[in-house]
């Protein structure tokens, strides 16, 4: 028996070229509270995370011999509103303008992030390299629509998940790799689900953004 090792593609779809996208946010995905890391750090902590799925209907890709819409995920925002966290400056430039005082107040109701989801988007896009050579899309900025500009037409559901009140039909939708993510969060170690849910959509078509956002 000859037993050979080869590395396996990350991803069988190749990215779209660097540039200007229009774009409709198709999913709010909360990933619970996770365990971060970050380097020079002797001790990581939990802290509530979120990401956000794009549908860019211009793009098209084959998924299991069906054409569909590109789907790109933003970056893994820590959900804080500090005037320094990367979700803050994102939400600002994507809204253009600033959050309201109420919003801001910290013993207010805060902002609904679900209230994204339908919201179009123009998304500046990089390709990226990783260490095994393979090449990705990533969301370097997410900001508005310029005025007069119709919002496209989407073909996919719009998602959203909140992990602390999961919708497990939703759940299901999600792209493997976000519900890989969700099963690490404290709030599904404590009440894992019995069995792995994969509903057929167009999840296939997502990839992943690896940037990481630091929690200020």
């Amino acid at each position: 028996m000859s037993l050979k090792a080869r590395r396996k593609p990350a991803n069988n779809i190749p990215p779209m070229d660097g540039g200007t996208y229009m774009a409709v946010c198709i999913g709010v995905i909360d990933l619970g509270e996770q365990y971060k890391q970050f380097d020079k750090q002797k001790q990581g902590k939990y802290a509530e995370e979120c990401l956000f799925l794009f549908e860019i209907p211009d793009e098209r890709v084959q998924v299991d011999g069906e054409d569909k819409p590109r789907w790109l995920s933003s970056r893994r925002y820590t959900v804080s509103l500090h005037e320094r966290s990367g979700l803050y400056q994102m939400l600002t430039a994507w809204r253009g303008k600033a959050l309201s005082d109420a919003e801001l107040d910290p013993a207010g109701d805060g902002f609904d992030l679900m209230q994204m989801a339908g919201q179009g988007a123009m998304l500046s896009v990089s390709v990226a390299e990783k260490d095994d050579g393979s090449r990705h899309n990533k969301i370097e900025a997410v900001t508005g629509f310029p005025k007069g500009i119709p919002v496209p037409k989407i073909e996919s559901e719009v998602l959203v998940f909140d992990a602390d009140d999961p919708d497990m039909e939703a759940f299901g939708k999600l792209p493997e790799w976000i519900q890989d993510i969700i099963r690490k969060s404290t709030q599904f170690a404590a009440d894992p689900p019995e069995e792995k849910l994969n509903i057929p959509s167009a999840a296939g078509a997502a990839q992943e953004d690896q940037g990481e956002a630091c929690p200020i």
